[in-house]
């Protein structure tokens, strides 16, 4: 293996598992949002269970409680652009960490071939050398 190669190779690998915690990183932020839109969700259907109840001193809060539903609403609608985003950063990074094996396999073929490639070259260089010196003595 050159060194040139194996320097390409090892730079490729610390690529390839920064691309894999990025991926990570942005999975983490998609299922963050995800679990602050399924709290909302939870809320709101709380709430609009409380807003069909028949307690006494119901109409007191109604009006509060309807309030609190439209700020929930509110949210989870500033969520659905943020999570559209978080999708799109995790299949970006999963198609740059997919890239970045790809790279990985395509170079270890390389270097392998190499490899093989002077292997057999000292074979072939020791039976002629050996050749050689049974034909001097």
């Amino acid at each position: 293996m050159s060194a040139p190669d194996k320097k390409r190779l090892d730079t490729m690998r610390r690529i390839a598992d920064l691309r894999r915690q990025l991926k990570q990183v942005e999975e983490l932020r998609l299922a963050r949002v995800m679990r602050e839109e399924a709290d909302i969700d939870e809320k709101c259907t709380a709430l609009i269970a409380t807003l069909n109840d028949d307690t006494p001193l119901h109409g007191l809060f109604a009006g509060h409680m309807a309030a609190r539903l439209r700020r929930l609403t509110e949210r989870k609608a500033l969520l659905e652009p943020l999570k559209a985003q978080q999708i799109a950063a995790v299949l970006t990074e999963a198609r740059n960490t997919r890239f970045a094996e790809t790279v990985i396999g395509r170079l270890e073929a390389g270097v392998a071939a190499d490899d093989e490639k002077r292997q057999l070259e000292s074979l072939v260089e020791g039976a002629l050398a050996r050749r050689r010196h049974a034909s001097l003595a």
